[in-house]
């Protein structure tokens, strides 16, 4: 179910817990029968409404655009750091045999890495250039360099793997928050059958037209709104 479907019924949702205690006069013979649907009902929206914010992705979106960032600076960042180490691995001063086949990373390589490999071949540079600052800086990729680097990888790591548990979390919560939802969806139609009767009655015509206003789904996105009636047919 997208965002837009979700949204629709935590509207739906909370014009019909308003308009049920508005109308509870009108509908007084019927408060006994009335009232546990009523009350279930507006309990699942208050439990709904405290998952909305995590299930919409507005931490989740936060998190990945401060990921995104730190990793725009690292692509920037790592492929000069991978061409000063190559650098040293093939310069006389070099007694590391190896050096060369564990830094051998294009530019291509690193820059469309997905984000687990991007981070290890970071991490793995940056191994390589912890000892090596001197040698570095002669090519073009000071201290400064390495330090920000460093910051970088940590706050890009750290950024991952709290989206992975916003995402986790965020899941876990949609899931909860579709079930609640729906349960209201049943409890709405199980108070449309004890209002029925008012639908034909010159005294209480009104109260039904009134449920069927405020309990009308209307979901808004993809090309315009559209209107789902809380009716069966």
């Amino acid at each position: 179910m997208d965002n837009n479907k979700l949204d629709a019924q935590l509207l739906r949702d909370t014009a019909t817990a308003n308009g049920l205690l508005a109308d509870k006069a009108g509908y007084a013979p019927l408060e006994a029968d009335i009232a546990p649907l009523r009350d279930e009902h507006a309990a699942n929206l208050a439990q709904a409404r405290t998952l909305e914010a995590v299930v919409m992705g507005e931490a989740s979106g936060g998190i990945t655009q401060q990921k995104a960032g730190a990793k725009t600076q690292l692509k920037a960042l790592a492929p000069r750091l991978a061409a000063a180490l190559q650098a040293y691995a093939a310069s006389k001063t070099n007694p590391d045999e190896d050096l060369a086949n564990r830094v051998r990373y294009s530019r291509s390589h690193i820059t469309e890495a997905n984000d687990a490999s991007f981070a290890t071949i970071v991490g793995a540079l940056l191994k390589e250039a912890a000892p090596l600052a001197k040698e570095l800086a002669k090519r073009e990729f000071t201290a400064d360099d390495l330090a920000l680097a460093t910051r970088l990888l940590a706050r890009f790591e750290q950024k991952q793997a709290s989206q992975r548990t916003t995402i986790v979390a965020g899941a876990t919560d949609r899931k909860t928050l579709i079930a609640l939802l729906r349960r209201n969806a049943d409890l709405i139609q199980q108070i449309r059958v004890q209002l029925r009767p008012y639908q034909s009655s010159p005294a209480k015509h009104e109260v039904w037209l009134r449920f069927q206003g405020y309990t009308r789904l209307i979901v808004l996105g993809h090309g315009g709104p559209k209107k789902v009636s809380a009716q069966p047919a």
